[in-house]
């Protein structure tokens, strides 16, 4: 087959060996390696970073059935600005350029947003007869809500009445609709008014097996970690998403010097902490950590913080962190009600936290049992293996399309 894939924001293969691919890089690497032709669509800025991947528009083969175009864009520097609105609007003009100069797929791959793409997609479609399926790993427009100061809802409620409209479209006409939650899925099809169909499929977010390719104190002795630690991680950002006052307020509780907390990631306030515990030799800010140091300090940590702000976004999810985790044998203490604690509980491997007292007694319930501390280590990873591993469940997602699309 050939199936084209239009994602911007995800890591690509191409930005270096130490990458993390995700839930799109994860699958292109799948499907091309079942020999289907694959081209990823993409834009020559790196979200996460803020950086160009080229001067232009360029097309860069990742093996002989697998490419990835880029297509250039001037950037943005806030998530939430008109910049970001025009890079969108760019990357959707030129994909509509570039894809009537390419041999039609047979498949489509793609995201719900940005819309711009989405209608593109719905309108090559409708005159290429292409099928495509769309892909649901955000609760959006609904969380520009949450991304937008209060006192402009009202003007927000006009956009997100629009942008609903035009997605609701999109997803109709859709060959099929993938949710990373079940919950998820249901949105998809409550924006489009229509019954679940034999192609509407759920796929969780899932993630590689981890294998450790030195100790710890490779990656982390500089930072003062030994091997014999128990160590509370966090690997993310410190944006608005996460909730890092209450772990912060948490930190401060603990008096135990064999606790050692590694909060991983950039972002407003992160300068801000690391002056503050500049002197706490518990506490280590190591901001952004490629994947083998990443790799290495999960495999090596006790517990695992997911400390996402109280939205529907994550109450209906199970995010990249929740299969991260996993992956690596953690038990998960979650900031949210939803999806993620009902999973936690009903295989026994984390908690649900309150506020900082709670976190700080749970993390101390673990530290002080250990049995049920390897106990949850073991449950958490054969919630991994049976339904967040990347083989399994991106093996399924190609099944999937090989399925429908032949029919």
């Amino acid at each position: 087959m050939k199936i084209w894939i239009v994602s911007d924001g995800e890591p690509l293969p191409i930005d270096g060996e130490d990458i993390r691919l995700r839930r799109m890089g994860n699958l292109a690497r799948i499907l091309s390696e079942r020999g289907h032709e694959v081209i990823w669509f993409s834009s020559n800025f790196e979200h996460y970073t803020k950086r160009f991947r080229s001067d232009s528009d360029k097309v860069i083969n990742v093996n002989d059935n697998y490419k990835i175009v880029l297509l250039s864009t001037k950037g943005y520097k806030r998530n939430v600005s008109l910049d970001r609105y025009i890079h969108f609007k760019i990357l959707a003009s030129k994909f509509r350029i570039l894809s009537l100069e390419l041999n039609k797929p047979d498949v489509i791959v793609n995201t719900m947003a940005p819309i711009e793409i989405a209608n593109e997609i719905k309108s090559f479609s409708e005159n290429n007869n292409v099928k495509y399926i769309v892909d649901i790993r955000d609760l959006w427009p609904e969380i520009y809500y949450e991304v937008t100061p209060k006192f402009i809802h009202f003007a927000v409620s006009f956009l997100i009445k629009k942008t609903r409209k035009d997605l609701s479209l999109v997803l109709k006409n859709s060959t099929g609709i993938v949710g990373v939650t079940e919950r998820f899925l249901e949105y998809g099809l409550n924006v489009a008014n229509i019954n679940k169909r034999a192609t509407d499929k759920v796929f969780h977010t899932a993630y590689p097996s981890y294998t450790p390719r030195g100790e710890i104190e490779d990656y982390w002795k500089k930072y003062g970690i030994e091997k014999e630690d128990f160590i509370v991680s966090f690997v993310g950002n410190f944006g608005k998403q996460f909730d890092l006052e209450t772990v912060f307020a948490t930190i401060d509780r603990f008096k135990n010097s064999d606790i050692k907390f590694v909060l991983c990631g950039l972002g407003e306030k992160y300068d801000f902490y690391l002056n503050k515990y500049k002197n706490n030799g518990n506490v280590i800010l190591p901001g952004w950590i490629g994947k083998e140091g990443i790799t290495t300090l999960l495999l090596n940590s006790d517990v695992g913080i997911a400390p996402y702000i109280n939205s529907k976004n994550y109450r209906l999810n199970l995010p990249n962190k929740f299969g991260e985790y996993l992956a690596s044998k953690l038990p998960i203490l979650v900031s949210v009600s939803g999806m993620m604690e009902s999973v936690l509980t009903q295989f026994e491997c984390g908690y649900k936290y309150d506020d900082d007292l709670d976190l700080y007694n749970k993390i101390t319930y673990l530290f002080e049992n250990k049995g049920i501390l390897n106990r949850q280590k073991e449950n958490a990873f054969r919630l991994y293996e049976e339904q967040f591993k990347v083989e399994n469940v991106y093996n399924g997602f190609a099944d999937y399309l090989e399925s429908h699309v032949n029919k």
